[in-house]
């Protein structure tokens, strides 16, 4: 009964992606529907996929009589955390056509961070990619906690296929969190091998074809989320190599 009321969780999500796809093509009539299909589906096939896969196993377990309670715990919370990652994704595309103000709490920048760590920590093990944390205490904000946990997972998983593609030894993402004035601000850095400078000027367009391969919407969708925010977000080369996007934000949302 439960993968089946997941099952229909991921068909509802589908349908409503071919419907951001055609608001999308709305706001850029030039772009085509191919590229933008491929850019939404790249941000959802991965959690999408990996609750189809567990639901393909759980479904052979239970017909099989040989599901133990703990696996059946353990696949359900790994349901849950994939369909939340889409449906996130899902409400951050939906805000970018709406003209009502961000919903906004407090929100704890550090535990946003952890939240994304413990999502893309697979995969870092598995690349052995060390990361190093430098975070100021009181990072706490008014914000949408979605949409800003969208944006820190986007510039998060960014940075490990640019490591995942380096041939850099001692592979390394180090997140800063610093209060400023009014606000607080955040780096996502690699040590990967950086983005060459006629890239930089497209970085937050929409579908460039110059960007490293899975920034074409995120990093689009980044810029509107954080300007939504009232904030702002750029790009600087890393020093000693690799790239580094930062964030910054007013304490209080803007709208």
């Amino acid at each position: 009964m439960q993968s089946h009321l997941e099952n229909e969780e991921i068909k509802a999500l589908l349908k409503e992606r071919e419907a951001l796809i055609g608001s999308l093509l709305k706001a850029n009539k030039t772009a085509s529907t191919g590229a933008l299909s491929a850019s939404i589906a790249h941000e959802l096939n991965q959690p999408l996929g990996a609750s189809s896969l567990n639901i393909q196993f759980l479904q052979k377990k239970l017909a099989d009589g040989d599901l133990d309670p703990s696996v059946q715990s353990e696949i359900l919370n790994t349901l849950l955390v994939d369909n939340n990652r889409a449906a996130n994704i899902i409400r951050s595309l939906r805000s970018i056509f709406s003209d009502k103000h961000v919903v906004s709490s407090k929100v704890d920048l550090s535990d946003l961070i952890d939240a994304v760590l413990n999502i893309t920590k697979p995969e870092c093990i598995a690349r052995n990619i060390q990361i190093i944390l430098r975070l100021q205490p009181g990072l706490i904000l008014q914000a949408n906690a979605g949409e800003i946990q969208q944006v820190l997972l986007n510039l998060i998983n960014n940075s490990i296929q640019a490591l995942e593609n380096s041939s850099q030894v001692h592979k390394k993402l180090t997140i800063e969190g610093v209060h400023t004035e009014g606000g607080i601000r955040i780096s996502v850095a690699d040590n990967g091998d950086g983005i060459t400078t006629d890239a930089q000027s497209q970085l937050f367009e929409l579908l460039s074809s110059k960007k490293r391969n899975g920034m074409g919407l995120g990093l689009w969708l980044c810029k509107h989320i954080v300007t939504r925010h009232g904030g702002s977000i750029w790009f600087e080369s890393n020093l000693g190599g690799g790239a580094k996007f930062l964030v910054q934000l007013p304490l209080n949302t803007q709208g």
